[in-house]
C-alpha cells in the first residue's frame, strides 16, 4: 500500500501518478478505460472553432504558453472564459495520470463553449507544448503564467473583455481568487475544491482523512497530523533547501518516540522540492479577504483533498465582505467533482464520468446571470 504521505503530495502536486494509478500504468495490458464525455466530444463534429494558441509571459522571459481557444460560431464578442488547472504537471485538459485518462478542463471547455462562450485553457509551464522549467516553478510562477494568459485573453478581437471570468480548479482557484483579488473589473470568479486555510493545515489534514479511509485507527492519524504539523512549519519557516533540511531533522530528533523512516524521508522529499517549500508557506486566505468580485465556490461532499469540514466555514468567513458570494457543496463528489464512494485517489480512474452533470447544472445559469449584461461594479 502506498504511504498516506505519498498520497499528500501526489494529490497536492497534480497527481502524477496517484496511488493505484501506478500498477495500472505499468500493467502491460491495461484495459482501455471507458471515459463516455471525452468520447463524446471525438465523436461528433465540434459545433465551435478550436485554434491552437502561443503567448508570452512578459514578467518570465523565454517562457511561451500554449493553449487552445475555443470559439462559438458567428462574429462575437463573445463572454471570454480562462480555466486554470490545479496543482502539478497539468496539460491543458488536466489529464489525470497516466492510466486514468480523464480530461477534466477539456469536458469543461467544450461544455462551456457549447453554451457560447470563447474559453482559453493552456498547458501549464514547461508541459505540453509549453516552455519553462517545471521543475523549479513554484505557485507564484503559476500565478504569473496564468496573469499571462488572462492579459492575452483579454487583446482577442473575438471577446468581449467586460465580461471575462475565471474558472479555477484546486490550486487553480486559488490563483483564480488571488487574480481577482488584484483585478475588480473581472466579471466573476469560479473556484472549484480551491483552498481557504494556509495550505500547511490542508496538506495535514488531507493526510489525515486519507490514512483514516484507509484504514489507519483515528488516533493513530490524530498523531501523525501533529507530527506533520510541526514538520511543515519547520519547512514553511526555511530560507532555501538546506535550511528546510536542518529544520526537519531539528524536529525528528526533538520527537519521541522516534518518528518512522518513512515518515521522516517524507518530510525530507518536501524540504528539497521548491513547489513543496513554496505551497507549505502559502495561505490563500488574504487574497479571499480582499475580493470583492462575485465568486462561486463548488465543493464536493466526498472530497479529501480539499476536505469540505475544514475548508468551507473558512470560505465563507474570509468572503464575508465580498456582496456576491455562493457556496455550493455536491453531494458524493470528489475533489474532481467525480460521483466517488471514498474519495480516495485509487478511486479516481475507475471512475467513468469526469465531470458530474450537476457541477454543469449549477454552474451555467450562476455564469449567464453573471454576464447577461455590463453592470456598475456598485450594482452587483
Amino acid at each position: 500500500m502506498t504511504r498516506p504521505g505519498q498520497i499528500a503530495l501526489a494529490a497536492l502536486a497534480a497527481l502524477l501518478i496517484p496511488p493505484g494509478l501506478a500498477k495500472a500504468a505499468d500493467a502491460a495490458t491495461p484495459p482501455k478505460p471507458h471515459r463516455p464525455q471525452e468520447e463524446a466530444i471525438a465523436a461528433a463534429p465540434l459545433p465551435y472553432r478550436e485554434e491552437i494558441v502561443v503567448f508570452d509571459n512578459p514578467a518570465a522571459p523565454g517562457v511561451k504558453l500554449a493553449g487552445t481557444l475555443t470559439l462559438p460560431k458567428g462574429a462575437g464578442p463573445f463572454a471570454p472564459i480562462l480555466l486554470i488547472a490545479g496543482s502539478g504537471k497539468n496539460d491543458r485538459d488536466e489529464t489525470l495520470a497516466k492510466g486514468a485518462d480523464h480530461k477534466p478542463m477539456l469536458v469543461l471547455a467544450d461544455a462551456l463553449t457549447r453554451q457560447g462562450y470563447a474559453v482559453l485553457r493552456y498547458d501549464k509551464r514547461g508541459v505540453g507544448q509549453s516552455t519553462g522549467d517545471v521543475a523549479a516553478a513554484t505557485m507564484a510562477d503559476s500565478i504569473s503564467d496564468a496573469a499571462a494568459a488572462l492579459a492575452y485573453l483579454r487583446r482577442r478581437p473575438e471577446v468581449d473583455a467586460a465580461r471575462l471570468g475565471l474558472i479555477g480548479h484546486s490550486e487553480g482557484g486559488d490563483i483564480a481568487a488571488i487574480l481577482g483579488a488584484r483585478d475588480p473589473s473581472l466579471a466573476y470568479v469560479v473556484s472549484m475544491a480551491g483552498g481557504a486555510v494556509p495550505f500547511k493545515l490542508l496538506v495535514a489534514e488531507q493526510t489525515r482523512l486519507m490514512e483514516i479511509a484507509q484504514g489507519k485507527a483515528p488516533a493513530e492519524a490524530t498523531r501523525s497530523y501533529n507530527l506533520n504539523l510541526r514538520l511543515f512549519d519547520a519547512i514553511a519557516a526555511a530560507k532555501d533547501r538546506a535550511d528546510a533540511e536542518a529544520r526537519v531533522g531539528q524536529v525528528v530528533a526533538a520527537t519521541h518516540p522516534e518518528p518512522a523512516k518513512a515518515d521522516v524521508d517524507q518530510a525530507m522529499l518536501y524540504a528539497r522540492l521548491p513547489y513543496m517549500r513554496f505551497i507549505l508557506a502559502a495561505d490563500p486566505t488574504p487574497a479571499l479577504r480582499q475580493l470583492r468580485v462575485p465568486i462561486l465556490v463548488l465543493e464536493g461532499s466526498k472530497d479529501l483533498i480539499g476536505p469540505p469540514d475544514l475548508n468551507l466555514p473558512a470560505m465563507r468567513k474570509a468572503l464575508a465582505r465580498d456582496r456576491d458570494v455562493t457556496i455550493v457543496e455536491l453531494p458524493g463528489l470528489n475533489h474532481f467533482f467525480q460521483p466517488a464512494q471514498t474519495g480516495l485517489p485509487e478511486e479516481f480512474a475507475k471512475i467513468d464520468v469526469t465531470l458530474a452533470p450537476e457541477v454543469m447544472t449549477t454552474l451555467f445559469p450562476w455564469i449567464a446571470k453573471h454576464t447577461a449584461a455590463t453592470k456598475p461594479r456598485s450594482a452587483r
